[in-house]
């Protein structure tokens, strides 16, 4: 498992899709928890990249969420 950091973000695209915004790249967001859908949310988030996985917005990677921690923004 790997540890990614970033910004929630929901998009208008294809009907909708929640991402997570890290720094250089835009994760599609797969078996996020509900808590954690919140926009502008900046979170910590273990999980993997599924492979050969698209979503239907086509905006990156799609990362598989296993847990999450929340951060305060400075």
């Amino acid at each position: 498992m790997q540890e990614f950091e970033g910004v929630v973000q929901f998009l208008d695209l294809a009907g909708g899709i929640w991402v997570l915004q890290a720094e250089e790249v835009c994760y599609a967001l797969f078996r996020a928890p509900a808590a954690m859908l919140k926009e502008d949310l900046a979170v910590i988030v273990t999980g993997r990249i599924v492979e050969g996985m698209m979503s239907a917005a086509q905006v990156g990677p799609v990362l598989e969420v296993l847990t999450f921690v929340s951060q305060a923004v400075n």
